[in-house]
């Protein structure tokens, strides 16, 4: 979940997701976003950003 206000592409700091042969970017806007998926069978990366960048980030796991 994103916490940040007044966000804009200039602010850079996007989620990149590489999905097999496509590129995702999801821009870290307001607290009206949040972004869920697989860590594990995903790669990702937070692109760099000029100014502070807040987000809460949690995983969830089971038992084997």
């Amino acid at each position: 979940m994103y916490l940040n206000h007044d966000w804009t592409s200039a602010d850079g700091g996007a989620l990149r997701i590489y999905d097999d042969e496509r590129v995702r970017d999801v821009l870290p806007r307001g607290r009206e976003r949040s972004v869920c998926f697989l860590s594990d069978r995903f790669e990702h990366e937070v692109l760099p950003a000029t100014r502070e960048r807040l987000a809460l980030t949690g995983w969830f796991r089971r038992r084997a």
